[in-house]
């Protein structure tokens, strides 16, 4: 009898276990993402992180010609207020894309770079106005801060996500579509592209270049690192804002930190 009473009560234990909820700790995350394709990127991790329980919150600025800005159940939005408009943003882009695509091969190199210089320097000029805006929001840096985020999603095409994390104290997660000739993910994160087989991102190229193709990638990839070293690193490494050192780092800094 007793055994029989012993094996019910672990018969009724094992059913209402059956019937009991799962259990499931959902984590906060903050994601700094991108515009456009960069966003529709990170679009997929997030819908699929808030399907699964957990709650985003987006850090984006007033003028974003694409990320969603509505919060709904899971998703928060907070926007950080800039002085360009989502039309100089779209306008910027069309100009550097429609240059990149149509007029590009029209030109030598050295009226290509000061062209690309000149696009690239209007586009890090927006960026950095979001930058300093943000850093700027003691209030919301503060607020972050008590909400004990577990990690921070970065898309790297705005920069400033890194030193996000750095000043939030943050493990951080990069989710990167592609930069032009990977130079961003070479330079700054070590990918290794032997130029005569890995073909430049925009080329076109398969992995089986022949001669031509192999020395254009050469170029292509030299090109590419000029215009990331002296337009980019310069404009963050050398000419270093001075809000940028007051209200975030005290230590020194270096643009594929940003």
């Amino acid at each position: 009898m007793a055994a029989f009473t012993s094996a019910a009560f672990y018969l009724l234990l094992l059913l209402s276990l059956g019937q009991a909820p799962l259990s499931v700790s959902a984590g906060k995350i903050l994601i700094w993402p991108g515009e456009f394709s960069h966003w529709l990127n990170v679009k997929v991790i997030m819908e699929e992180l808030i399907a699964r329980g957990h709650n985003v919150t987006i850090v984006t600025h007033s003028a974003t010609p694409s990320v969603r800005t509505t919060p709904s159940k899971g998703y928060n939005v907070d926007i950080i207020k800039v002085s360009h408009t989502k039309q100089d943003i779209v306008d910027g882009l069309e100009a550097f894309i429609k240059y990149w695509t149509y007029d590009l091969h029209n030109d030598n190199v050295i009226q290509a770079f000061l062209k690309m210089k000149h696009h690239i320097d209007v586009l890090l000029e927006q960026n950095e106005n979001f930058c300093r805006n943000l850093f700027a929001r003691e209030d919301l840096l503060e607020k972050w801060s008590k909400e004990k985020f577990e990690v921070l999603l970065i898309n790297p095409m705005n920069m400033c996500g890194e030193l996000l994390a750095q000043k939030l104290d943050l493990p951080f997660i990069i989710s990167l579509r592609f930069s032009f000739g990977s130079a961003m993910e070479r330079l700054c994160g070590q990918l290794p592209t032997p130029p005569s087989y890995v073909p430049g991102v925009t080329l076109g190229y398969s992995d089986e270049m022949d001669f031509l193709q192999r020395v254009k990638n050469v170029l292509f990839y030299l090109f590419q690192d000029i215009i990331f070293t002296l337009v980019a690193k310069t404009q963050w490494d050398y000419v270093l804002p001075p809000w940028l050192h007051s209200q975030v780092l005290h230590s020194t800094f270096c643009f594929c930190s940003a």
